[in-house]
């Protein structure tokens, strides 16, 4: 058997790259439902990262303002 050349093999790859450039890919369609349950998905991700971000604002607000740590703390004070 003959050992290939650099060349030859070069040009096989060639050949298997313009083959495959000229395969059809063929994609599935998604349905409402998946897609309606992404955009839901994505919203309530969006609302969480609202929430924590409110909540980490607040929660340093307090901690920097005494009067307003007094104040939280009389409140969960007197709900417990």
């Amino acid at each position: 058997m003959k050992k290939k050349s650099l060349f030859d093999i070069a040009m096989e790859q060639k050949r298997e790259k313009q083959n495959n450039d000229n395969n059809i890919v063929i994609t599935h369609k998604n349905s409402r439902i998946s897609i309606l349950v992404e955009i839901i998905g994505k919203i309530l991700k969006l609302v969480f990262y609202i929430l924590i971000c409110l909540l980490l604002t607040i929660g340093t607000t307090v901690l920097v303002n005494s009067e307003l740590r007094n104040q939280l703390i009389n409140v969960i004070n007197t709900n417990i």
